[in-house]
């Protein structure tokens, strides 16, 4: 009797531990992402175009987010920026004609010009899997960690990496894959968010720690080669607010 008592406890932690894990996070609302990597050479003026361009509503009769995102760590690929444009679903993707569409568009074209912006690459990718917290707030998220990997196995990889975020406790990340574009042979890219550089490191150091990572990397080595990593600071998001609209 006493091991049935046992296992029915333990039965309802290990179901209240799961449940506590699912009431953290929820789905991201986001299908495809274009990212552009930019260099700029006015770093003020890209910052006050896309800051006003987010203002101007132009974005929110689709659902569009944009997030404009500093290079911390990014080692020899030339861009400063990532700018980032996160669509609900196909029928959300740009236009042909859409910057020209109206004046707002025409305005950010020309302060993206303005600011001396040169595109070092796009990319196209599609959600595989991403999660936020639950209550959908994005705004205490400002710092990312980003892997961007050649994969030979992506359903194997996709199980074994998001697995492993949920084992580590993680209310933040996603994983995507590549559609068009990219330069390196990348096939996904995966994302991670904390609060600072600080909480990154830390957070990042308490990962690769973890048995459950241990084992995990054993998998990737088989399937998983990175091409490169960056760390990225928010600098103008209207993820929060096109989530709650």
């Amino acid at each position: 009797m006493r091991k049935l008592i046992l296992l029915g406890i333990l039965s309802f932690i290990s179901a209240f531990a799961m449940a506590k894990h699912h009431e953290q996070t929820q789905d991201f609302p986001f299908k495809y992402f274009l990212q552009n990597d930019i260099y700029s050479e006015n770093p003020q003026k890209f910052v006050s175009t896309v800051a006003d361009f987010v203002g101007s509503g132009a974005l929110d009769s689709r659902g569009v987010a944009l997030g404009l995102y500093q290079y911390n760590a990014v080692g020899r690929f030339g861009a400063s920026y990532v700018m980032m444009f996160s669509y609900p679903d196909a029928d959300s993707l740009p236009s042909p004609t859409l910057m020209t569409a109206s004046k707002p568009h025409v305005a950010f074209t020309n302060g993206m010009r303005k600011a001396g912006n040169s595109t070092i690459q796009s990319t196209l990718y599609r959600s595989v899997k991403e999660v936020i917290p639950a209550d959908g707030n994005t705004e205490d998220i400002k710092v990312f960690m980003n892997y961007f990997v050649k994969v030979s196995d992506a359903d194997t990889y996709a199980k074994v990496w998001l697995d492993l975020m949920k084992k580590n406790g993680a209310t933040a990340y996603g994983l995507r894959e590549v559609i068009s574009g990219d330069t390196d042979g990348v096939t996904h890219m995966i994302w991670m968010g904390y609060g600072s550089m600080a909480e990154l490191v830390k957070e990042q150091e308490r990962l690769y720690a973890s048995e459950a990572t241990q084992a995990a990397l054993i998998e990737f080595a088989k399937i998983r080669e990175i091409k490169r990593t960056a760390v990225l600071t928010v600098a103008v998001e209207s993820i929060t607010e096109t989530i709650s609209n």
